[in-house]
């Protein structure tokens, strides 16, 4: 299980463990970066984010 704060593989090391090409995991980190369960950070890695709680509906 991942946990929040994780770092995760870079993204070849992705390619190869999953063996699909860099570019889907390029795409794959975007989506996850604009839902706001990871982020990555210049120099360092790309980690495990705790989601936001879901917004009030009723507000």
């Amino acid at each position: 299980m991942v946990q929040s704060g994780q770092r995760l593989p870079s993204e070849l090391d992705l390619a190869e463990q999953y063996g699909i090409a860099r570019m889907t995991v390029r795409r794959a980190m975007k989506e996850l970066r604009e839902r706001g369960l990871i982020r990555s950070v210049h120099g360092k890695g790309t980690y495990v984010q705790q989601p936001a709680p879901p917004e009030d509906a009723d507000g």
